[in-house]
């Protein structure tokens, strides 16, 4: 019976199964072979090079000859942190040379990618001959051209490893390459924001439309080779900055409008974390920066001799951004601060601000009262309000009723998702 279901039922089956499960169904009988090998269970590839690649697991070799043609897709990563105490140096060196022998077959089937994605390579510092690996993977990547992603999320690398698979990348493909996401590719002590290399490959990937990076790989003159390497191309900018990442560069206004009138579409995302004082804001919220995103998490440690001055911050943002800001997640930590009006005002203000999420202290409740007035009122547009109050006594429960009695029908008829909530300690707005 089992070998008499049409081939579309059986893929959809085998879309379930893990690689090794694969592997062994392929020689139930011929019509089973035969449905795994619809390109569509092969389009996307997961490979953990710490798991997948030892010993005698086919994947290496029978799976990649095989369905190695159909992959578009290859994700390679690192499972884990840590070295199993029975594995000597020279094992964990056989999987490095695993991993370049996977690389290899891939590479002699000829196959295209449109993505690449490395996850957790920050894991393989531990594992001996990860050289071997990279040459292999540099080699790869100068094979591929097609290749729309290239996805380097923590890798920890040096920056001669992240410029050589730059370097190899935009040689093949740099007319293709939209997306590119450097965040934690680069060793945190190594800022890479002046090296001429890094600046001349920035500014030959013409196609690129969405740019991920931290806080210490920008500059003026990144700003600059990204406005002549992909004018009117680059869309998004993402920048992810730490308290780690110290204040030795920064980049200009200018620099900025110029970025911003050379790519007219551009939006950028900041996430901040553990950045909780104004002055260390002032240098990042400039007026130019075409800022849509803006994620904050201040963190439970500051520094105690001077103010946070959170209101600062919201000010700038609603000064500098209001025709910009889409979305805004504050989480702001055992803040003291009243921001109840400036949380109003920048809902009246930005009119495009589709999402708000604010996790602190609100002085009142009274405040929920007025926002739910203005969705009431049409001076906003969100489809989902979720109120979840962290701490509840009898007069707050008396506002949250009220305030849930008087606007919970007007909400239904805006087809709004309106919710109070008890235990919780944020409310959500999109």
């Amino acid at each position: 019976m089992w070998d008499q279901l049409p081939e579309l039922i059986l893929i959809q089956i085998f879309s379930h199964l893990d690689r090794g499960d694969r592997a062994s169904v392929s020689q139930v009988c011929r019509s089973w072979n035969l449905a795994l090998s619809s390109p569509v269970l092969w389009r996307s590839v997961t490979v953990l090079i710490d798991r997948d690649l030892r010993g005698n697991f086919p994947l290496a070799g029978e799976l990649a000859v095989k369905y190695g043609q159909h992959m578009r897709s290859l994700e390679l990563a690192w499972s884990r942190s840590y070295i199993l105490p029975r594995e000597t140096r020279a094992a964990r060196n056989i999987q490095a040379e695993a991993g370049a022998d996977f690389l290899a077959v891939v590479r002699a089937k000829n196959v295209q990618l449109k993505e690449l994605i490395l996850t957790n390579w920050v894991f393989s510092y531990k594992w001996g001959d990860r050289g071997k690996l990279l040459y292999a993977l540099a080699n790869f990547l100068g094979c591929q051209y097609n290749l729309e992603t290239l996805s380097l999320l923590n890798a920890n690398f040096g920056v001669s490893d992240v410029l050589r698979l730059l370097g190899t990348a935009a040689r093949g493909c740099s007319e293709k390459l939209a997306s590119l996401d450097l965040r934690g590719a680069f060793r945190q002590w190594q800022t890479p924001h002046s090296n001429p290399r890094y600046l001349r490959l920035l500014g030959r990937l013409h196609a690129l439309t969405v740019l991920k990076l931290d806080y210490p790989a920008i500059s003026d003159h990144t700003l600059n080779a990204l406005a002549n390497g992909a004018p009117k191309v680059l869309k998004t900018l993402h920048i992810s900055i730490r308290d780690s990442d110290s204040r030795q560069h920064t980049v200009t206004d200018s620099s900025w409008n110029n970025l911003a009138r050379a790519c007219p579409n551009l939006t950028v995302a900041y996430t901040i974390v553990n950045i909780s004082h104004y002055e260390d804001m002032c240098y990042l919220l400039l007026p130019s920066v075409p800022l849509a995103k803006f994620q904050l998490f201040s963190g439970y440690v500051w520094d105690q001799s001077r103010s946070r001055n959170f209101r600062g911050t919201v000010g700038l943002l609603i000064s500098h951004y209001t025709n910009t800001l889409a979305e805004v997640m504050l989480q702001l930590k055992n803040n003291r601060e009243l921001l109840d009006d400036l949380l109003v005002s920048m809902l009246v203000q930005c009119k495009n601000l589709t999402r708000l999420q604010y996790d602190g202290i609100m002085r009142s409740l009274d405040t929920l009262r007025d926002i739910c007035h203005l969705q009431v009122e049409r001076k906003t547009y969100f489809r989902t309000i979720h109120i979840k109050p962290r701490i509840v006594n009898v007069r707050n429960r008396a506002i949250l009723d009220d305030v849930n009695y008087q606007y919970v029908h007007k909400m239904l008829e805006q087809e709004v998702d309106f919710r109070i909530e008890d235990p919780a300690s944020f409310f959500v707005y999109y």
